[in-house]
C-alpha cells in the first residue's frame, strides 16, 4: 500500500508483512491516488498542480495540469470509473496552504472535478462545488464527491463525459469527509473526525470505526483485500474487516 504524507512532502510504502519503506522524498506532495485500468499508480500532485502516472520504470509521467490554457489549482483525490476516464478534484489546498504545496496563483476560475478521458481529452463535469476532495464511484451511474468547504457529501448521476447534481448524499460529524470507499456491498465508508464513518448505500449511518486521531482518508488492502488500511494525523492504522472494496 502506497500512502502520502503530504506536510512531510514524501510517500510511503506499507508492506502486508508490516514494513514500512520511503518512497519518493520529496513527492511534489502527493494527495490521493488510485490505479488505473492496467494496474499503474495514478497522484493526484499538489506541487506540481498535475494528475502524474508512474511507468513500469518507476518514472512519472504527466497526465493533465492545464485546463483551457490555465494552470490547475492542486489536484486532491483521483479515482477510476469503469470506462477507464480517471475523475480528479482540484481545489486549492496546495496553493492555500504553505505546508501542503508549492504556493502559486489561482489561475482557473472555479475549483472544479475533472474527467481525464483515456484518450487525453479533459473536460470538466463538475463546476458547482467550493472545495471538492474525495471521490469514489458507487457505480457507473453515480459518484459520491465530499466537499470539504462546507462539510458535506454530495451526489451525481454520470452519463457519459457529464455529471447533474442529485442531492446531498450525507454529512458525517465530527469533523468532515475527506475519503471515500465503497466496499463491494454498495456500503459506504467515509473518513470523520472520530475514524471511518459506515453508511448504507443510501447515506445511512449503519457504526463507526473509531481512531484516536482525525482520519484523512482510507483503502482496503493486504493480501485478501479485507483490511481496512487508515491514515490519520499522524499514524496508520490496519483493521481486518469481512468485506473488500468494489471492483469492475
Amino acid at each position: 500500500m502506497v500512502f502520502s504524507d503530504v506536510r512531510q512532502n514524501r510517500t510511503w510504502a506499507y508492506t502486508d508483512s508490516g514494513e514500512l519503506h520511503g518512497e519518493m522524498n520529496p513527492s511534489h506532495h502527493q494527495n490521493g491516488h488510485c490505479l488505473d485500468d492496467q494496474g499503474r499508480l495514478i497522484a493526484c500532485s499538489h506541487g506540481l498542480r498535475a494528475l502524474v502516472r508512474q511507468e513500469d520504470d518507476g518514472s512519472w509521467t504527466t497526465l493533465a495540469d492545464r485546463f483551457e490554457g490555465r494552470r490547475m489549482n492542486s489536484p486532491n483525490d483521483v479515482a477510476l470509473h469503469p470506462d477507464g476516464s480517471l475523475w480528479f478534484t482540484d481545489p486549492t489546498y496546495g496553493i492555500d496552504k504553505p505546508e501542503e504545496g508549492y504556493g502559486g496563483q489561482k489561475e482557473q476560475p472555479g475549483n472544479y472535478v475533472y474527467r481525464l478521458d483515456p484518450d487525453g481529452t479533459l473536460s470538466a463535469p463538475v463546476r458547482d462545488r467550493v472545495k471538492p476532495n474525495g471521490l469514489a464511484f458507487v457505480s457507473a451511474e453515480r459518484l459520491l464527491l465530499a466537499d470539504t468547504g462546507e462539510g458535506k457529501t454530495h451526489a451525481y448521476r454520470v452519463q457519459g463525459v457529464t455529471a447533474t447534481h442529485e442531492r446531498e448524499w450525507f454529512s458525517v460529524s465530527p469533523g468532515k469527509t475527506d475519503g471515500l470507499r465503497i466496499d463491494e456491498q454498495g456500503r459506504i465508508w467515509s473518513s470523520a473526525g472520530d475514524g471511518v464513518h459506515v453508511l448504507t448505500p443510501e447515506g445511512q449511518e449503519l457504526g463507526r470505526v473509531l481512531v484516536p486521531e482525525t482520519v484523512s482518508n482510507l483503502c482496503f488492502s493486504g493480501p485478501q483485500g479485507t483490511d481496512l488500511t487508515i491514515t490519520a494525523t499522524t499514524g496508520v492504522y490496519r483493521i481486518p474487516t469481512c468485506t473488500r472494496a468494489l471492483s469492475w
